[in-house]
């Protein structure tokens, strides 16, 4: 007679989903930072990450834009659509050379956005500093709300 080794199965209290949950975040995480290997530098289009909070009676969009010039950016407003263009330009020290991996993103983008109902698209102010743009974007004094006093009598 002979002794097989004893195979010991994974507890089963795991859930049944894990693998698949596993294999997704490794593919959203393959597919978000996915580098250009062997590239010649061409550009494509990028999205950049923005914030949008309501503080302070106004409505506050800040967008990172690494490496673009406050030159190259385009906001436009139409109705309650508000749009943000530009292109982050490729800068190389070097022609000619060949890139073994590019991960930085640069080429144009463009983001559009719904503004909430409360506000005031002729009061928008844009400021630019250390590659963030920052927007203002006031309400409307409908929209701010105000207190309602209680009387007695």
């Amino acid at each position: 007679m002979q002794l097989l080794p004893i195979r010991r199965r994974r507890p089963t209290n795991a859930s049944p989903w894990r693998d698949l949950d596993l294999l997704e975040d490794r593919m959203q995480r393959m597919l978000g930072a996915w580098p250009q290997w062997e590239t010649r530098g061409e550009g494509f289009e990028w999205t950049p990450r923005v914030d949008f909070m309501d503080e302070n009676g106004q409505f506050i969009l800040t967008a990172e834009l690494p490496g673009v010039e406050p030159e190259g950016v385009d906001i436009e407003i139409e109705g309650n659509v508000l749009t943000i263009r530009g292109e982050k330009k490729l800068e190389r020290e070097h022609e000619g050379e060949r890139v073994r991996v590019a991960e930085r993103h640069y080429g144009s983008f463009e983001r559009t956005f719904n503004l909430p109902s409360g506000a005031d698209p002729e009061k928008i102010d844009a400021d630019f500093q250390k590659g963030v743009l920052t927007l203002r974007i006031a309400k409307l004094p409908a929209a701010r709300g105000r207190k309602i006093q209680v009387r007695t009598k």
